[in-house]
């Protein structure tokens, strides 16, 4: 991070210095701006309406550029930023193109790319972002709603000491992929940063495909909910220390909600439910090759709730076809592994104390109170000054009584697939 840090400032000791800007100006044709040898350069426009080809295409090799458009409509490609050595730094009030994909970013060699706006709508048969860097370079993204109707939303390739930050308010694809990321680090000292924050991500075939390569790794993906036709997410994690993901709420997948490699090193964290028909977890049993099977010591899995499928199953094996679903006993360890958020509906009348059959503290995974499947959790309730406790439910919907063992103490057995939600019953005491 401390790269974009000094990238920035850089950027902003330059703007210090710009001119004030002219009447914005309406472009009928395709603008090309460019800098270059520690040239700064300002650019406002309002709306960019092209009948053929691209709207903007902006260049910095060792200079600083700055662009800002209120509206950009065209056939192809709507902009095309690229840097190296210097910056480019954008925003825009929204963007469209009807053919080609909308946005194309590539920073390389030291270079800073900035792009901040609205709404992206991509009518094509390709992406609406398409972002490459490599080289020490840096990319940071922020759009309000990302819409493709082609195979991808975001397709994204950070290489080799680079740095992607990429937020959005949504991200929805008609096509095959919400978000394809191929990230790519090799060697000591060549670390590659990914920060990618969605609020809702959509698509038709897999919401995210994720695809790590080499040993220096920093990555970060943070969902509010997830919703595929077929894949949530799909997971492949070769090498470096591993990847986070956390989504707010549901995955909910046609078919798979979540797949990954049993020597994956993933941290996976769903605070709502994974619901998929075929398999809400599917792992890919690389014991032939690597000698590691499923014993979930490669990941860490936590979630409020994982709907079983018809079989009963959590977790399933992938089959001898790709992306195929087969019952197998080997993924029991890693179903047993997998730790259940238990939910407290904490009031101003009464609070929770939870601990295991021995009466030790519950564990802590993440900041949030889990059991594996089978553990017994003692519930306590504490009522407030003036209320006294008369029963303790389990439920989100239907709620249903938990029953007391001869201490006093509620208690439950964390079912098969979690979704454990406690509220305390109250009255006025007497």
């Amino acid at each position: 991070m401390k790269r974009v840090f000094l990238l920035t400032l850089a950027l902003c000791m330059a703007l210090a210095v710009l001119p004030a800007s002219a009447e914005k100006e309406n472009l009928t044709e395709r603008g090309v701006f460019e800098v270059a040898a520690g040239e700064v350069r300002m650019v406002e426009i309002g709306d960019v309406t092209v009948d053929k080809g691209s709207g903007l295409w902006g260049s910095a090799v060792n200079g600083h550029l700055v662009i800002s458009v209120d509206k950009i409509m065209s056939p192809s490609l709507s902009i095309s930023l690229d840097a190296a050595k210097g910056s480019a730094v954008a925003s825009y009030g929204e963007l469209a193109s009807a053919e080609s994909y909308t946005v194309h970013i590539e920073a390389t060699d030291g270079g800073f790319i900035s792009l901040t706006g609205g709404d992206c709508k991509s009518g094509g048969e390709y992406q609406c972002f398409l972002i490459k860097e490599n080289g020490a370079s840096a990319v940071r993204v922020h759009a309000n709603e990302v819409y493709a109707k082609g195979r991808y939303g975001i397709f994204a390739l950070p290489e080799e000491r680079s740095t992607l930050i990429f937020s959005a308010k949504k991200v929805q694809c008609d096509g095959e992929y919400g978000v394809f990321m191929q990230s790519k680090a090799r060697g000591d000292g060549k670390e590659t940063l990914v920060s990618m924050d969605i609020g809702e991500l959509e698509a038709a075939g897999t919401a995210l495909e994720f695809q790590q390569y080499g040993s220096g790794y920093y990555t970060d993906f943070i969902f509010g909910k997830v919703t595929a036709g077929e894949i949530g997410l799909r997971l492949s994690i070769d090498g470096g220390i591993g990847a986070s993901f956390l989504v707010k709420e549901d995955i909910t997948a046609g078919r798979i909600g979540v797949k990954f490699y049993s020597d994956d090193h993933v941290k996976l964290i769903v605070l709502g439910t994974i619901n998929a028909s075929e398999a809400p977890i599917l792992a890919v049993n690389m014991s032939g090759r690597s000698g590691v099977g499923f014993n979930g010591d490669s990941q860490a899995i936590l979630a409020w709730r994982i709907i079983p499928t018809a079989s009963g199953h959590v977790v399933m094996a992938e089959g001898k076809e790709k992306d195929v679903a087969e019952e197998s006993a080997s993924t029991e360890p890693l179903e047993k592994s997998i730790r259940y958020i238990i939910r407290t509906q904490e009031s101003d009348k009464a609070s929770f104390t939870l601990k295991k059959a021995d009466g030790e503290e519950i564990r802590m995974s993440f900041g949030y109170p889990v059991a594996c499947e089978g553990e017994r959790v003692l519930v306590s309730v504490q009522a407030a000054d003036g209320y006294k406790v008369t029963g303790v439910m389990n439920g989100e919907e239907e709620k249903v009584p938990l029953e007391q063992d001869e201490s006093g103490n509620w208690y439950f057995e964390m079912p098969r697939g979690g979704g454990i939600s406690l509220f305390a019953v109250t009255e006025p005491a007497t």
